[in-house]
């Protein structure tokens, strides 16, 4: 199946906006990358600015002259306080956190506090979604987040994204392209109807009567690692210990559990994929040691937020090409 990726820009818009390569970030928006045109309330008051003149030099109307170039002056100050608003704008980061294909994904943009003047409603838009207006304060870092819709697995190339703004009188719209180099997973979604786990079955690689970390028998607390599932905490000795403690567990080296590929036979591999998804959550949401077997990949036993993102993360791109196409 093909990766997710943004549309591409055409090759005229490539040359227009010189997106010729990737934008790394932190970056300085300078003039030459803020472009500013009239929006449709701009044109429309463009019209009616044209109007007024042409009915005051017909009929010789003073007044009329008067408030015509009095609105055009406040137009042209809206035009530069416009396009000062993206002006300068230092941006610090693009990132999103993945999601499951399917769901909604956050995507956050990340600027350092404007240190001369206040910005006002600058808008992220990414493919057709686009982000709620935000001020930003002297001194005071924004974050501007958007939802964007996902759809397959796999590495989705953030592509061209704009930073623009219409404030303050929406006459005009100033924005920059960019192009970061910026990309991020998409986990499968897991599948709705699957077969149970797995049984627990003997690794011949183990010793006979071998005790390793299971969930049959306890075994004692230890320390809290990092990533560890907090359904394992040991909430009674949290007031009696400095550091967080987990409760271990022993099992025999024969009762393993593994999510293999194998044991899937007769489906295509996405559903595979879809029900080695499932099982991953489940084995996680029951606290037990799991590892994960694919073709020409094999993950370790082990439990916990980390082991369980770097499973997502291995069947999100498995069997897919491992450098998308960039979009835009």
């Amino acid at each position: 199946m093909p990766v997710a990726t943004l549309p591409t820009a055409n090759r005229f818009t490539r040359r227009l906006f010189r997106l010729t390569g990737t934008d790394p970030l932190p970056l300085t928006l300078s003039a030459r990358r803020v472009y500013i045109l009239p929006t449709r309330q701009g044109v429309a008051f463009g019209l009616l600015l044209l109007g007024m003149l042409v009915g005051s030099i017909n009929y010789g109307i003073s007044l009329g002259f008067l408030f015509t170039f009095l609105l055009a002056g406040m137009a042209l100050a809206c035009l530069f306080a416009t396009w000062r608003n993206v002006l300068g704008l230092r941006l610090h980061g693009l990132e999103a956190e993945p999601v499951f294909a399917g769901d909604a994904m956050t995507v956050r943009l990340h600027t350092d506090p404007p240190a001369d003047r206040p910005r006002q409603g600058l808008v992220l838009q990414l493919d057709a979604a686009g982000s709620a207006p935000v001020d930003l304060r002297p001194g005071e870092a924004g974050v501007l987040a958007l939802s964007l819709a996902t759809h397959h697995r796999g590495r989705l190339a953030l592509g061209n994204c704009q930073i623009g703004s219409e404030a303050p009188l929406g006459l005009f719209r100033a924005w920059a392209v960019l192009r970061p180099d910026t990309e991020v997973l998409v986990w499968p979604r897991p599948a709705a109807a699957h077969p149970p786990l797995p049984p627990a079955r003997e690794d011949s690689g183990d010793r006979d009567g071998a005790k390793v970390r299971g969930a049959e028998d306890f075994d004692g607390l230890r320390a809290y690692a990092p990533g560890e599932s907090l359904s394992r905490l040991a909430w009674k000795t949290l007031a009696r210990h400095a550091a967080p403690m987990v409760k271990g567990f022993v099992g025999p080296a024969g009762g393993q559990l593994w999510l293999d590929w194998g044991q899937l036979g007769g489906r295509d591999a996405e559903s595979r994929i879809a029900i080695l998804t499932r099982w991953v959550l489940d084995a996680d949401a029951a606290g037990r040691p799991w590892g994960l077997r694919l073709p020409g990949l094999t993950l370790p036993q082990g439990s916990g937020r980390a082991h369980r993102l770097r499973c997502l993360n291995a069947l999100a791109v498995h069997g897919l090409a491992k450098n998308p196409p960039s979009a835009g």
